[in-house]
């Protein structure tokens, strides 16, 4: 950092505690010592003049400091800490794709974010396809525009285009390809009748792949275990996809035999024991290979289960049959089992197969091949002594080692041959037009472990050779960066990793060469490569191997991106790749198809490479770095004949939680993948680079009388002798931008002095204006206060003087009236004694008077009768045949004459008791009195039926229907009180009802009882005729309704009652009988008083046959009288700490109210219907301590309560208390009877709640209905 550009409170980045660590400049001594203060720890951090270059860097503007660029290029000072900086803050917001030039980084997001969903596809797709469409600076930066620049460019070009995808397990490089395939096969879908076919199969390649190519590792739960270059093939002039193949490299074999605590081996074979077909491949068991642990789940959540028929699917889409897929998973369930065999010491130092268990008769079974082949192919060997074969046994050691290797080869072909039907289903027929195609490399990343072996070595030397490949690449963009801004410029030399390379491949002491020899000598082994290595590499700069390493067989590698120590302990025998003849001919006597394939295919492309390297190197062998460079050389060869796009993958953290960043881990990629080297060459010539417009918009007021188009003009008015303008861009170095700086901000603080004198002037010409009004205000409000106060003296003055004369008129008067107060008590006393004198006689008055009405009454009641007798003879006839009943809920046909008794005129009481008498506990009788119309009074109304049983019998008087009987307890129906006798029934759905020879009394209880609910029914309140005779239930009787036909047994016990002389209910059959309307009102000890109205008292010898029938119809009504509650017990129960619900009920309390809430009379009540259609009531119930009935604790979303919630009196709230299940008062039949008429009897259910305030109690209970 120069030393011009250092001054006192820049924000800069220092390195302190081997971390970037945003500070201010406090002072600069004159020495050069820099001492900044930490803003986000307190602490202070000096720097000397020598470090001042590696430790401090400074700040970039604030918003490219608070939110990062789209473009690190565009980052005003380009450093370590800049980048770091910026890439942070961009993950934190939910950024994760950021481009530096042409290259994009991609940073995990550890989570799903709505960046790929098919709107943001379509709007890449027509940004590419759009005439005006000029690179990435139209949209963010996504992978998708880096696929559809590799798209258009094909077409344009006419180039194959590739796309290296890098970066460390976990960092998302898989992800990321499966992104750009999908891309790829959307954009290339140009007609809407193309072939799918082939794109399906290329989407549905993953699965495979992922499944026996990936495992999960302690950095990534689905880490690919091998390099694959992906080569898409399109049409050149349509742009139609083709076809594509996949190219694999370097499976890691040893992770099949073993690997660490903690990761898992491939996929395929926990989802395998967790499939369907486990327990017929005998997966049921645990596997070495496996590490014990058949089940061990993903840390990413991933079901093995699930994912494994993802993975059947894709291989049937790919064009497998049923019997190749079965015959995969057999071998693949072989290999698990081939690890569980075990080999048992023998003499002579051989071995044999052991028999504990049945594994080996499961691996020969599997694999096709007798037992016998299996013990001898594993446990012996044939080698050639002078002119004889010789077979010699392998010790237990030994002989695991083989079987060891013989899984890893029956593996390794499996993935070999699924790779190559991949291609033959993904590749289409040749075709005459010319084709470009677009490679996509998933190479695994730089990788450096505790301990390295040789995959670690091959795979460092891919990413040496992409990254000398990445660095060439980058700087020709450089240079074609500055032609397209019309800059002169010259040959840079940029820095390389020509020295690493050249120790892995320099001949003949190069490390694979070294390698190879030691394979090929006859007694090669790991210490003398080792030895070797150290005596012919040391003079190369990326070699170092000391003496203790030398020791250990260990040496070090100096790559771009660090030091890396290898261990060469199995490098000669994992280099060379042979497996011993026996172990091949073993394979070749299987049985199964699949194995044959799978090594013919083998020893075909073995021939091959082995040709093609005898004739590069002399050799007939072919060793595995060879092969490895073979194939690496290839994909170079076809990545440089290509235009590349390069996506650097970074891994934020390494526990995978999204918005967490790990600097140390971050910046340790960023090196690691060289993206610092390559930002910094491309800034090596001019490190400051600004667009016109940010250039105008910082400085453009140093330069007033210039155009926006004079950027070269204004700075060589600055005094540049030479300005570096471009078409689009500025370029300069760090000093000219600290002068402009200084002179910006001097500019500044004049502009901004001149704005505060100005503001300060207006401010005081403002305060004195604002004090001036404010005096005058305070003078104003001083004088109003002071005639206030002057006001209100006087006026106090005389109301005290007021207030004086009435306080002394009013003792005045308070006195006499004290006086006058006792005489009139006294006067009063005198006039009770008096009335005391005279209500006994009144009373004995009254009483006679009543005695006197009663007669006169009964005296006009005979008479009226003796003089109707004949019109009751005549209408008795058409009652017996036209007489309806709604007893029933349907009407099933005219019902048969009733027996001349069945109205039964009960008696009225007079009492003489005196007239404040309490009637609060006889039922409200009002709705169904006679005399309830006054005068010749009549009006209309309506009255609705919903569902269930009306309860209301009709007669014909007249040659009009009327209302005879009321029956509240069985009635369901809301209005029931609005009902009196003697109402005429004039519609029926608004129709007019008129009786006549085609409208019958009989066809009318029909269309009533067929019609559709609700039923709306039109009635005229009139006066009851005097021949109709009336019956009215007591406050302690109920009716029951018993269909014979629908309920053959009642369900009750009686005996007769020789005190009362009537049949009680002795007992009650709780499962018989239930749903019989108003049956469950029934309890032990009621009496039964009445059968279609005829009183059954002292009839001993004829009840039991009414009750039975006795031609009375199919349906019999019958009357109950409740046997009052024993009230001392009560008394008991609640004296013990019962509840009030816990007695049978509150009849002998004196609390009893209303035998039933008649609406008319209260207006807070509400109704509620239950019927068959409510799953629930959809309330919650509580009894409350020490009241009776049941309050509503909460009301669900379902339910009764829930459907009848928009009817305004149907509303029922929290607080409400339930007061009636039927017309019928809770307090009268107890609980357990309305419980039981709620939960067993019949539906609908009528439901009476009251509206209360609600109230809290410490004690209660809830019950959910």
């Amino acid at each position: 950092m120069p030393h011009e550009m250092m001054e006192e409170g820049a924000l800069v980045w220092v390195m302190h505690a081997a971390r970037w660590n945003a500070a201010v400049i406090k002072t600069i001594s004159l020495h050069g010592t820099i001492r900044c203060c930490l803003v986000d720890n307190p602490g202070v951090v000096d720097v000397d003049a020598t470090s001042r270059k590696d430790r401090l860097h400074p700040c970039n503007p604030a918003d490219q400091h608070r939110d990062g660029v789209d473009d690190l290029t565009s980052l005003v000072y380009l450093h370590e800490p800049a980048i770091l900086n910026a890439l942070r803050a961009r993950y934190r917001n939910g950024v994760i794709y950021t481009r530096t030039g042409t290259i994009l980084v991609a940073v995990n997001p550890f989570q799903q974010l709505p960046l790929y969903d098919e709107a943001t596809k379509r709007r890449y797709i027509q940004a590419g396809r759009s005439p005006r469409h000029d690179g990435d600076s139209n949209l963010p930066p996504h992978v998708f525009a880096v696929a559809d620049r590799a798209y258009h460019d094909m077409l344009s070009t006419r180039q194959n285009q590739s796309i290296l995808v890098s970066g460390e397990s976990g960092a998302g490089k898989t992800e990321t390809t499966k992104l750009i395939m999908t891309y790829l096969a959307s954009v290339s879908s140009t007609q809407p009748h193309d072939d799918n076919a082939v794109r399906d199969r290329i989407l549905e390649s993953t699965p495979i792949l992922e499944a026996f190519g990936n495992a999960s590792t302690t950095r990534n739960s689905n880490s690919s275990r091998f390099g694959k270059f992906i080569r898409i093939e399109f049409e050149a002039i349509s742009g139609e996809l083709v076809g594509a193949s996949i190219s694999a490299y370097l499976l890691e074999r040893v992770r099949l035999i073993s690997h660490t605590f903690g990761e898992r081996n491939y996929h395929i074979f926990y989802e395998l024991c967790s499939s369907s077909v486990a327990k017929s491949l005998q997966l049921d068991r645990p596997f070495a290979y496996l590490g014990g642990s058949n089940h061990q789940c993903r840390r990413d959540g991933v079901d093995d289960a699930t994912q494994f028929e993802m993975t059947r699917h894709a291989m049937a889409t790919m064009g497998l049959s049923i019997y190749n897929i079965a015959s995969v998973l057999q071998v693949v369930a072989a290999v698990l089992h081939l690890g569980n065999l075990k080999f048992n010491p023998h003499h002579g130092g051989t071995s044999r197969l052991s028999t504990d268990d049945d594994t080996a008769q499961l691996c020969s079974s599997l694999l096709g091949i007798s037992l016998d082949n299996v013990e001898e192919a594993l446990t012996t060997r044939r080698i050639k002594a002078g002119g004889e074969v010789v077979t010699v046994g392998l010790s237990p050691t030994a002989a695991a080692q083989s079987r060891d290797v013989v899984a890893k080869t029956m593996y390794v072909r499996v993935f070999e041959w699924l790779v190559g039907r991949i291609n033959g289903a993904t590749t289409k027929s040749p075709t005459s037009s010319p084709t470009a195609s677009i490679g996509i490399v998933d190479i695994f990343g730089f990788e450096s472990f505790v301990r390295n072996s040789l995959e670690q070595l091959c795979i460092n030397y891919a990413n040496e050779k992409l990254q000398q490949l990445f660095c060439r690449a980058v700087f020709e963009l450089e240079q074609l960066e500055y032609v397209a801004e019309g800059i002169p410029w010259s040959l840079i030399e940029y820095p390389n990793n020509d020295a690493c390379v050249s120790l892995y491949e320099s001949r003949p002491h190069g490390l694979f060469s070294l390698l190879d020899e030691q394979c090929i000598i006859p007694r090669g082994n790991d210490k003398q490569l080792v030895a070797t290595m150290h005596g012919k590499l040391a003079s190369s700069p990326a070699f170092t191997a000391t003496s203790s390493q030398l020791g250990k067989g260990q040496f070090t590698v100096c790559h771009y991106a660090g030091a890396v120590t290898y261990a060469t302990d199995g490098f000669c025998d994992k280099n060379k790749d042979n497996v011993h003849a026996e172990a091949l001919a073993f394979l070749t006597l299987s049985s199964h198809d699949l194995l044959h394939t799978t090594l013919d295919m083998s020893r075909r492309q073995t021939t091959l490479i082995r040709r093609h390297s005898a004739k590069e190197r002399g050799q007939s062998s072919m060793s595995c770095v060879q092969k490895f460079q073979g194939q690496l050389k290839t994909l170079l060869g076809d990545l440089e004949a290509s235009a590349m796009h390069f996506i650097r993958c970074i891994k934020p953290n390494d526990f995978g939680q999204p918005h967490v960043v790990d600097d140390d881990r971050f910046l340790e990629q960023l090196r690691c993948s060289g993206l610092l080297e390559v930002t910094e060459l491309t800034r090596l010539r001019h490190p400051v680079r600004m667009s016109h417009a940010l250039f105008l918009e910082r400085f453009r007021c140093l330069f007033p009388g210039y155009g926006a188009m004079d950027v070269k003009q204004m700075l060589r008015c600055w005094g540049v002798e030479n300005p570096v303008v471009g078409v689009s861009k500025v370029y300069f170095d760090h000093a000219l931008l600290t002068h402009l700086n200084q002179a910006r901000d001097l500019r500044v603080r004049v502009a901004v002095r001149t704005l505060q004198r100005f503001a300060c002037a207006v401010a005081r010409r403002r305060r004195a204006i604002r004090l001036l009004h404010i005096e005058s205000a305070r003078r104003l409000i001083c004088r109003t206060i002071h005639t206030t106060v002057l006001r209100r003296r006087l006026v106090r003055t005389m109301q005290v003087a007021h207030a004086q004369r009435v306080i002394a008129w009013a003792w005045k008067a308070h006195r006499n009236c004290q006086l006058e107060k006792h005489r009139l008590e006294e006067r009063q006393r005198r006039v009770r004694d008096k009335e005391a004198q005279h209500l006994a006689l009144i009373n004995r008055v009254a009483a006679a008077r009543l005695v006197l009405k009663a007669w006169l009454r009964r005296c006009r009641l005979r008479w009226a009768l003796m003089r109707h007798a004949n019109d009751l003879k005549a209408s008795a006839a058409a009652l017996s045949s036209t007489r309806s009943s709604d007893y029933l809920r349907d009407f099933k046909g005219p019902r048969a004459p009733l027996p001349k008794n069945v109205l039964h005129v009960k008696s009225t009481s007079i009492s003489t008791t005196s007239p404040t008498q309490n009637w609060d506990d006889a039922r409200d009788t009002s709705s169904t009195s006679s005399s309830s119309l006054d005068g010749d009074d009549s009006f209309t109304y309506d009255i609705e039926w919903e569902c269930g049983m009306l309860g209301i019998h009709f007669t014909v008087d007249g040659g009009r229907i009327v209302v005879q009987r009321l029956h509240v307890t069985l009635s369901t129906c809301i209005d029931i009180f609005a009902v009196s006798v003697g109402d005429r029934l004039v519609g029926v759905n608004n129709l007019p009802l008129l009786l006549n020879a085609k409208s019958t009394y009989a066809s009318v209880m029909r269309y009533m009882a067929q019609a559709p609910k609700p039923v709306v029914l039109q009635l005229k309140r009139e006066r009851p005729s005097p021949t109709m005779p009336t019956v009215t239930l007591q406050s302690d009787e109920y009716e029951l309704l018993w269909s014979r036909k629908a309920h053959p047994s009642l369900g009750l016990d009686f005996n007769w009652d020789n005190i009362n002389q009537m049949p009680v209910v002795i007992r009650v059959h709780p499962q018989i009988g239930r749903t019989i309307p108003g049956r469950t009102s029934v309890c032990v000890g009621d009496w039964l008083t009445h059968i279609h109205d005829a009183p059954l008292r002292q009839k001993q010898s004829s009840w039991e046959s009414k009750l039975q029938g006795g031609g009375n119809g199919a349906t019999a009504l019958l009357r109950f009288q409740r046997a009052g509650t024993n009230a001392r017990n009560n008394a008991d129960v609640l004296a013990n700490g019962g509840r009030l619900s816990d007695v049978e009920s509150a009849c002998g309390f004196k609390e009893m109210e209303r035998w039933s809430w008649n609406p008319k009379q209260d207006d807070t009540l509400h109704h509620l219907l239950y019927t068959d259609e409510d799953s629930s009531l959809g309330l919650i119930l509580r009894q409350p301590a020490y009241r009776f009935y049941l309050e509503v604790s909460d009301v669900k979303n379902d339910g009764a309560v829930h459907r009848q919630r928009h009817h305004p009196r149907r509303h029922i709230l929290q607080g409400d208390q339930l007061v009636c299940v039927n017309h019928q008062n809770i307090r009268v039949i107890g609980h357990a009877s309305a419980l039981a008429q709620l939960k067993h009897g019949p539906k609908p259910v009528l439901l009476t709640f009251r509206r209360v305030k609600p109230t809290c109690s410490m004690y209660s209970t809830s019950q959910s209905c």
